[in-house]
């Protein structure tokens, strides 16, 4: 992390303003911050030795919560076959939103060894999140070790299948404002809601609605680049979209991490003006309305220098319609 963006992150945890009165201050605080922690510096911690396993996308649309329906009996799932992911893009979907509410002003993608994931997101410094994810496996009730208590299923009809809120205390399936809801999806594996800043009346409605429309699809995430003559060696670190105008200051952020031979290099595309990831100063370029830098910390070991690397790079425009799913190649 720069001292810039040191600097950045403590103005914000001392500028925030309190968190909705449906959750606890110090408890959100230390959730938040430290999730927003990790989105920001993931990318210049450790990527180098691990290896990417899909990703996430979704699609908004906005209309009125529907009332709650009561729940039938469960149905198990029967496992369907899932596509294969394509090979030609580094952020492929494993999970898609369908409705969702109001405050929501953007999706965030990400995939690799710090989590694959959609991220619907508002906007401000406490901005409404609601984290997609999509398990193999169901995982542990208590999978960040991070709750405070004994976690517990509160069980809830979700679509057409039996799913359950996970909380701390039975009486609240909010979990005071940091919400978790997990159903099984249709193919075998879980899928997991994690929700919070989020003030809105009737919000296990609008939490049971956004799960009911999710769905679940291998799918590749378009992106503002094409590159051509990736080194063999290259493996997938970390891949983000990112959609954070009030700390990027620019609209979205596009960065591409591969490992190679215990080398990291660090691909990152925005509009003019945006900040790059990386350690140290990377080589950028300017060129169809948008800015790319490449930062490698070890050439020899990549077998390819930032400036190679940068000249494969071909820029899409910020017309978010002409990007592409067939990045590489």
């Amino acid at each position: 992390m720069t001292d810039h963006e040191l600097a950045t992150k403590l103005k914000e945890l001392a500028e925030a303003p309190a968190p909705p009165p449906r959750i606890d201050l110090d408890r959100a605080r230390r959730i938040g911050g430290r999730r927003r922690r990790v989105r920001t510096t993931a990318l210049v911690l450790g990527c180098a030795a691990v290896v990417a396993a899909g990703g996430l996308t979704a699609v908004s649309v906005f209309r009125p919560v529907p009332p709650l329906a009561t729940a039938p009996a469960a149905v198990a799932p029967k496992p369907a076959p899932v596509a294969p992911a394509p090979t030609d893009n580094p952020l492929v979907t494993k999970a898609s939103f369908g409705w969702l509410p109001e405050p929501i002003k953007g999706i965030e993608y990400g995939v690799g060894g710090h989590g694959d994931y959609a991220l619907a997101i508002g906007r401000g410094d406490l901005a409404p999140m609601i984290w997609l994810a999509v398990w193999d496996q169901e995982p542990a009730l208590d999978r960040r070790h991070d709750m405070g208590g004994k976690a517990v299923r509160v069980p809830v009809r979700v679509g057409d299948r039996e799913g359950y809120w996970v909380t701390v205390d039975a009486a609240d399936p909010l979990n005071q404002g940091n919400s978790y809801l997990r159903w099984p999806t249709g193919d075998g594996r879980w899928a997991e809601l994690n929700a919070y800043y989020l003030t809105l009346p009737e919000l296990q409605k609008v939490l049971l609605r956004v799960a009911g429309d999710v769905t679940f699809a291998n799918r590749a995430v378009p992106l503002p680049l094409h590159i051509t003559g990736l080194p063999e060696s290259f493996r997938v670190a970390d891949v983000n979209l990112w959609r954070r105008p009030d700390t990027d200051g620019v609209p979205w952020r596009a960065v591409l991490q591969y490992s190679s031979n215990g080398a990291l290099a660090t691909i990152t595309v925005s509009l003019p003006g945006g900040e790059s990831d990386g350690l140290g100063t990377p080589v950028c370029t300017t060129k169809n309305g948008l800015q790319a830098c490449v930062r490698i910390d070890q050439p020899s070991a990549a077998g390819i220098t930032a400036k190679e690397l940068l000249s494969r790079i071909t820029l899409l425009g910020p017309d978010e319609a002409k990007w592409t799913t067939h990045v590489i190649g």
